[in-house]
């Protein structure tokens, strides 16, 4: 863990007004950014989400703000149509709350909506993050699999997406000639 995480079990352990208060800022903070960077992902602007969950832009705007504290279930369940993914409400233990605080960065808050989802792909998810994992020359672990896989098949899906967008990009010939110029050309000398 971090020294942050280390901080905050200490502080966590001596002060439950505190550890509530923390997680409380922590939850409204992630959901906050989760929301931005999915809508970024999507190369989406805030009207662009708004148009595609049925709300106002300026809704959107408050609901990035991460000091935004009053969400709703329904307008939770509305973003996550519009991002194409399932919302997952539960109840946490303090541990779990400090491994989220340690791993908190743009990475962890992604996802796959369901058409880019690995596991309804053609692929195995196995072979996209051994390929990817091979590629890297990494070995995860299967600790690692368990405590950071929505990262590694992030990665391993961000990776295969780029290959396919060089590939496709080599695949692109010039534009074809006028052949009605070309053939003026060719028959004045030119």
């Amino acid at each position: 863990m971090s020294p942050l995480a280390d901080k905050l079990k200490v502080s966590f352990g001596t002060n439950k007004d505190y550890r509530h208060g923390y997680v409380d800022e922590f939850l409204n903070a992630y959901i906050a950014t989760q929301i931005k960077v999915l809508r970024e992902q999507h190369d989406w602007t805030q009207q662009q989400l708004a148009d595609q969950a049925g709300m106002k832009q300026g809704r959107i705007s408050v609901m990035e703000n991460v000091n935004y504290s009053s969400w709703s279930i329904n307008t939770l369940r509305r973003l996550a149509e519009a991002f194409d993914l399932t919302l997952n409400v539960s109840f946490e233990d303090f541990g779990k709350r400090l491994v989220d605080i340690d791993r908190f960065s743009r990475e962890s808050l992604e996802r796959f909506s369901f058409t880019e989802d690995p596991v309804f792909q053609h692929e195995e998810v196995t072979k996209l993050l051994g390929s990817f994992a091979a590629r890297e020359g990494l070995k995860p672990s299967q600790d690692n699999l368990l405590n950071d896989g929505n990262v590694y098949f992030m990665r391993a899906f961000r990776a295969k997406k780029d290959a396919k967008k060089e590939q496709e990009h080599k695949d692109v010939r010039p534009p074809l000639v006028n052949t009605a110029l070309q053939q003026s050309m060719v028959g004045s000398g030119r």
